[in-house]
């Protein structure tokens, strides 16, 4: 299955590359997704042998005709006609990653003890992009762990704020203290 969503996430972002329309692309796939997380019935529906393609490809209009992307719009045609739509979200994991790469945008997670607003998110993606000179996307993942505060991990940097590590720091100073 993953090669498979390879090599579709792999097609799609060559010719988002050669329309120059990566930026457009990944916002209409993430809606896209969003919209199946949303109302699972529509992926159903795309999913179902007992509808025509006709009436797939109908509503695969409806949906994308916002976005102008006339090339998305037929390769998610594709993917029902191929029976390949339930594969839907690990082909946006690829995608997204191929683009961020071609874009030079890093990916990382923020880590909470409990669910950060989404523009509490985005202020600390762009605190981290200043830091290192890059465009920083961050995803929120609860680590009750932390007792609070929060650890940002983007591609090989480590930004911790959080409680556990500011006692852990503390704790290693006095026993330094003690020692020398």
């Amino acid at each position: 299955m993953e090669e498979a969503a390879s090599r579709y996430a792999s097609a799609i972002v060559s010719i988002a590359k050669d329309e120059n329309k990566l930026e457009q692309y990944k916002l209409a796939i993430l809606d896209v997704e969003a919209l199946f997380e949303s109302s699972p019935e529509v992926l159903k529906f795309l999913k179902s042998y007992f509808v025509k393609a006709s009436e797939k490809f109908s509503v695969i209009d409806g949906i994308l005709s916002k976005y102008r992307l006339e090339n998305l719009n037929n390769f998610i045609k594709l993917l029902v006609e191929k029976h390949q739509i339930h594969n839907y979200k690990n082909i946006v994991k690829e995608v997204v990653k191929n683009i961020n790469f071609e874009l030079d945008i890093y990916e990382g997670f923020v880590y909470s003890t409990e669910p950060l607003t989404e523009k509490r998110v985005n202020e600390i993606a762009n605190a981290i992009s200043k830091k290192l000179n890059r465009k920083v996307e961050l995803t929120n993942k609860i680590d009750p762990r932390l007792i609070g505060g929060v650890k940002v991990v983007v591609h090989d940097h480590v930004f911790d704020g959080s409680i556990k590590y500011k006692l852990e720091t503390m704790k290693k100073n006095l026993k330094e203290r003690r020692n020398g």
